[in-house]
């Protein structure tokens, strides 16, 4: 028994009009999704000698993290850049993503004449990656490696099948790559995963949380395990 087997036609549900106006944890969005990057690098303006103040910018190369990083001594002006700040090189791609945790609803709270924003438009979403190409179909990883996370023995991976208009291979949820992304940028699809299946994965990321059970992500795992 895998974790698609057990839900079935219900892994997924199609959500009624309106979709693309209130968001619900577990539903499906594209969005460009940045790499957690392992080797700092940064982008750094090339000095230009016929900008004297040193606080204007418009040409910048990679380098490697100096021992100077978001330390700087001068700020920028344009493109504005505070000493403590840096530009990340990071690579980012398209791909689908599952709501997470929902924008907050407006707090209220007024926090006139004070420079913090309080109320931000953002949310956090798990990336989907592929588990085979989608072009050619060409496996990513091995058979073994993706039956193991069917039997849902990795807490932090979940199996997500293949869905004509939404995946186009068979995919895994990393909820070990979780990110805050601007509200805004978020492209809504009008899937979700079916009721149960949000309930386990609710659960699941409470277990990643506390390493404590018993719930419904532990009993569904421990079940499908056994069988």
């Amino acid at each position: 028994m895998f974790i698609d087997e057990w839900f079935g036609e219900d892994f997924y549900k199609k959500l009624p009009l309106g979709y693309h106006t209130q968001f619900s944890i577990g539903q499906f969005f594209w969005t460009h999704a940045y790499y957690a990057h392992e080797n700092l690098e940064l982008w750094r303006p090339i000095p230009d000698p016929n900008e004297p103040t040193k606080t204007i910018a418009s040409a910048f190369q990679i380098v490697a993290a100096p021992g100077d990083s978001f330390r700087r001594t001068i700020p920028l002006a344009s493109p504005r850049l505070e000493t403590n700040e840096e530009f990340m090189v990071v690579r980012a791609k398209r791909r689908p993503v599952l709501l997470v945790i929902p924008e907050a609803p407006p707090w209220g709270v007024d926090n006139r004449g004070f420079r913090g924003k309080v109320q931000r438009r953002r949310c956090v979403i798990a990336q989907i990656f592929g588990l085979a190409d989608s072009r050619t179909g060409e496996a990513q990883f091995s058979a073994s490696f993706v039956d193991r996370v069917r039997k849902m023995e990795f807490p932090q991976l979940t199996f997500l099948p293949q869905k004509p208009g939404l995946l186009d291979v068979d995919s895994i949820l990393r909820l070990d790559e979780l990110q805050s992304v601007f509200t805004p940028h978020l492209e809504p699809t009008q899937y979700s995963l079916g009721d149960e299946a949000v309930k386990v994965m609710r659960a699941q990321i409470g277990f990643l949380a506390t390493n404590k059970g018993p719930n419904e992500f532990t009993e569904l795992r421990e079940l499908i395990l056994r069988s």
